[in-house]
């Protein structure tokens, strides 16, 4: 029986595109993995605080929240305060990490510096209050001295249950919410005060300064920051660049370090809230929380104008108030 010839079916159409093809592709697609893991790592961000302070309509949950909800997002320290290069005067800025109530350290770091309130000014990075035992004996020590603030995440939460805003779990912030019930009006008034960024420029040994309680996005004008962000980051995401209250990104500092030193007049952060890094000293930016309610330090860091570059004191605290 002869050979019958089969015919052949046409090839399969292959299920690869060619190379230069699939690039762009691939590229658009990673684009879009990326958006959303990035959207997804800040929906978690804002529900968790959210789970603090309420819903969107609540504080803290975009860039014009600090103006709908009154805060100060943006001052600056008055001139006179300011030690510069080529002042005659003795003048100095004091610096502190988070007081958290611990007035009694407070005052010995003031002795320690020979604190003299007609030459110096005090600038405290937030959280003066909570966790420690005299949190109004700090405040009443800031308005008779005229000090300045920056508002803290705790400062913040005391606020809010004296301002009666939505806070959900009353056992689980009681702390604050006993102590809004303590403030005077003008105790609150001075703590309300408190801006979320000062800032300081020409400061002797520093140049350029923003002080804040928590941290700052490298790349984003101060007036336009994130109060949530300002008031509790630690980190940034590796890749989406999301800012965090965790400590598995990047420190957010080491970033502003990176990029701000190619700055034509870089900026340096003074800030607290880290105290798990303790005192955190880097050329463009200088953590103080050191602990202090946990048994650590309470540090200063004093720029003046008899010294080229700002002296860093300290305290031991010696109680522990909390864990």
């Amino acid at each position: 029986m002869p050979d019958r010839k089969i015919p052949l079916l046409p090839a399969p159409a292959s299920s690869q595109l060619p190379t230069s093809e699939m690039r762009p592709r691939r590229k658009l697609l990673r684009l879009v993995i990326y958006s959303l893991i990035a959207t997804g790592i800040t929906t978690l961000m804002y529900s968790a605080y959210a789970q603090v302070f309420g819903p969107p309509s609540e504080p803290g949950l975009n860039l014009n929240s600090a103006k709908r909800l009154g805060y100060k997002q943006l001052e600056n320290i008055p001139l006179r305060y300011i030690p510069r290069e080529y002042d005659t005067d003795l003048k100095r800025l004091v610096f502190i990490g988070d007081v958290h109530g611990m007035y009694t350290e407070l005052q010995e770091l003031l002795e320690q510096i020979n604190y003299d309130k007609h030459t110096d000014h005090i600038v405290l990075t937030g959280d003066l209050v909570t966790k420690g035992p005299d949190s109004l004996k700090v405040i009443d020590f800031g308005i008779e001295n005229g000090v300045s603030c920056v508002r803290g995440n705790q400062d913040d939460r005391v606020l809010l249950h004296y301002l009666r805003n939505k806070a959900p779990s009353e056992k689980q912030l009681w702390v604050e919410k006993a102590l809004a019930k303590k403030l005077s009006k003008e105790q609150a008034a001075w703590l309300n005060s408190c801006p979320l960024i000062l800032r300081a420029d020409d400061v002797k040994g520093l140049g350029n300064v923003a002080i804040v309680h928590a941290g700052l996005i490298h790349g984003v004008p101060l007036d336009q920051q994130d109060p949530v962000a300002i008031m509790t980051m630690r980190s940034v995401h590796r890749r989406s660049r999301v800012p965090s209250s965790g400590t598995t990104g990047t420190h957010w500092a080491r970033l502003w370090n990176r990029y701000e030193k190619h700055e034509r007049v870089p900026l340096t952060v003074i800030y607290g809230h880290y105290a798990a890094r303790g005192l955190d000293r880097r050329p463009l930016s200088q953590g103080l929380d050191s602990n202090c309610v946990r048994g650590g330090r309470l540090t200063a860091l004093v720029a003046s104008t008899r010294t080229d570059n700002p002296e860093v004191f300290s305290v031991h605290c010696r109680k522990a108030y909390s864990k």
